[in-house]
Formats: structure tokens, C-alpha cells, sequence
């Protein structure tokens, strides 16, 4: 990647970091009465914009898939390398395939609404080829990797290997992408992704009581925490994990959150913590003035704040009280 294409779009990414939502914003509509109170005020930032498509407060998810979308457009179109933006919507495309298939298989046509029209596939077009059967107006890389998880699916007719094979391609297609642009934000972002996924799969596994082959089949290459050495701790106990994985980067997230884990036998502070690393990850880039860096990170900070306000507006739905919300809130950019 030239890091002189980007100057312009760096240029325009410090304007979009203003418009991020403050800390105090986020505070406030933690501690609103209700969801339309906190839905006034997101009303007095950017996201009015979408607002005015909203007819019930319930329905909020809408803005949210709005303004996602738009951010995407947005970022796509003021880059000339796509590369910077393919290596986040990419999640969006295989999240897409995995719903195509399951529409094709399991013959239901309540998927339609299932979609997210991001990413490099014209997800329309590919959905109305392939369960039409018209198969030769289909990318090859993607009818081939289509063909695979049909005929795996043929043989097993187990649904949840629908989203292994596809999770193995989707990461394995990120880490050739990181790789390809040579930029080490992207590649320590992807890796590190990689071994938070692959220690929450660890653990998932070890509560379920699956035995070490499907572990084998389910783990994700390309880590800096090599498969094997994950493998070999299925049957430690969790003090002996935390132990065994000392020595990485995310280590000080894989302790604590493991930590929470054996205190409340849920995730969720784990892959908060993942969330929270990640989002540390990309602060350097706000001292970038040249490269990709800054689009990249300004997207995962919109995604990020887009998951701290659906937290928030499912809260105000639930009745859940502020203290609780708080607890579940995601670190922001700003």
C-alpha cells in the first residue's frame, strides 16, 4: 500500500473522529429513564440523520444497520485501495454466505431479512444465482467454496458445520488480505483476533465436553499462539490455561477474562475484554498522517460504538438499570 494515497482520506477521517460519540454522551443515555429518552439524545448527534426513518423506538436495530451501512459507503468510497475497508466488511460477506447456504438447504425463505448488504459480494445477485441453481454466473473462488460446504453438509447433515467451514475460510481469507497489504496494525489485528477466538473456541469446547478431534477441527491456523499448544491444554484446568498462555501480547485479556469465566461461567467479560484490547490496538493511529491506519481504526471505532449502542438501546427495552449496562459497555475510540 502507498501511504501518500491516503492523505486525503486521512484528512477526512479527522473531521468523522469528531462526529464519535463522547464518553458523556454515552453516559447520558446510560442513565435515561427509558428508550426514548435515550434515543432523544442520540437524536443531538450524527445519527440524527437516520433517526427520522425510525417509527417505533423498538426499532431501533433499523438506525443502527443504517448507519453502519453508511459509514461503509462512506469509507469505501474515500479510499482508492479498498483493501483497508475489504479487510473489516469481509466479516459481513462470510456472515452472508452462511445465511445463503442455510436458506438453500434447509429450503426456508425467512432468511430475506437475515442479510447485511455490506462487503465486496453483491449479496442480491449471488442469492438469486445460486438458489436458482445458475451457477455459472458465479465467482469461482466463491462457488467453490459454496460447492464445499454444500457437499460437507451432503455428507454430515450437521447445520453447525456450516459456519466451521465458513469461519475457517473467512479467517483464513483475512489473514492472506492483512498479509497482502503489509501494513502491522492490520496483520498484529488479525492475529491477535485469531487467538482470542481460538481461546474462547478452547473453552467452549472444554464446557461442552467435546472430545480433542473436534477441537482439532474447529481451532483457526495462523494465530501467534500456535494450534497445538491450545490443543494440548483441553483438559487443564483453567488456572493451568491461564498459566500456559503467560507469554503473549493478549495475555494480561486471556487472565482476567478467564479469571471472570471461573467466577460466572459466562464469556462475556472475556470477549469484552477482547473487544476492549482490540479497540487499544488502533489507538496509535491517531498519531498516523499517512496510510491506511486512521480508516481502518475509525471504522472499528464506529463498529464498536454501534455495539455500545445497541448494549444500551436492548437495555432500555429490558429495564435493565444503568449499573448493569455499565458493566457490559465496550472501551471507545475517543
Amino acid at each position: 500500500m502507498d501511504r501518500m494515497d491516503f492523505l486525503q482520506a486521512v484528512s477526512r477521517t479527522r473531521v468523522l473522529e469528531t462526529r464519535l460519540l463522547s464518553r458523556a454522551t454515552i453516559e447520558r443515555m446510560v442513565d435515561a429513564k427509558n428508550i426514548e429518552d435515550a434515543l432523544k439524545i442520540l437524536g443531538e448527534t450524527e445519527y440524527s440523520n437516520v433517526l427520522g426513518g425510525l417509527d417505533r423506538p423498538e426499532e431501533y436495530e433499523k438506525i443502527l444497520a443504517a448507519e453502519l451501512k453508511r459509514v461503509y459507503d462512506l469509507t469505501y468510497d474515500m479510499v482508492k485501495d479498498k483493501r483497508v475497508v475489504d479487510l473489516l466488511a469481509l466479516k459481513y460477506d462470510y456472515h452472508n454466505l452462511k445465511v445463503l447456504v442455510k436458506e438453500k438447504i434447509l429450503g426456508n425463505n425467512n432468511f430475506e431479512n437475515l442479510y447485511i448488504p455490506i462487503g465486496m459480494i453483491d449479496i442480491n445477485n449471488l442469492r438469486q444465482n445460486y438458489l436458482a441453481d445458475n451457477l455459472k454466473d458465479i465467482d469461482e473462488k466463491i462457488k467453490e467454496i459454496l460447492e464445499t460446504v454444500e457437499k460437507d453438509f451432503d455428507k454430515s447433515k450437521d447445520p453447525q458445520r456450516i459456519d466451521i467451514l465458513l469461519d475457517k475460510y473467512y479467517y483464513h481469507n483475512l489473514y492472506e488480505l492483512a498479509k497482502e497489504t503489509g501494513i502491522p496494525l492490520f496483520i498484529d489485528y488479525v492475529q491477535d483476533l485469531i487467538d482470542f477466538t481460538n481461546i474462547r473456541t478452547l473453552i467452549r469446547v472444554k464446557k461442552q465436553n467435546k472430545d480433542i478431534k473436534f477441537l482439532e477441527e474447529v481451532l483457526l491456523p495462523n494465530g501467534k499462539i500456535d494450534a497445538e499448544e491450545i490443543i494440548m491444554a483441553l483438559n487443564d484446568p483453567i488456572d493451568d490455561i491461564i498459566n500456559k498462555f503467560k507469554n503473549y501480547d493478549i495475555s494480561p485479556e486471556i487472565k482476567k477474562g478467564l479469571e471472570a469465566y471461573k467466577d460466572t461461567n459466562r464469556l462475556s467479560e472475556f470477549e469484552k475484554l477482547m473487544d476492549n484490547y482490540l479497540m487499544e490496538l488502533n489507538q496509535e493511529s491517531k498519531y498516523i498522517h499517512f496510510g491506511p491506519e486512521p480508516i481502518f481504526s475509525y471504522i472499528v471505532a464506529k463498529e464498536t460504538e454501534i455495539k455500545v449502542l445497541r448494549i444500551i438501546l436492548v437495555s432500555k427495552v429490558n429495564n435493565i438499570p444503568p449499573d448493569r449496562i455499565r458493566e457490559r459497555l465496550r472501551d471507545l475510540y475517543v
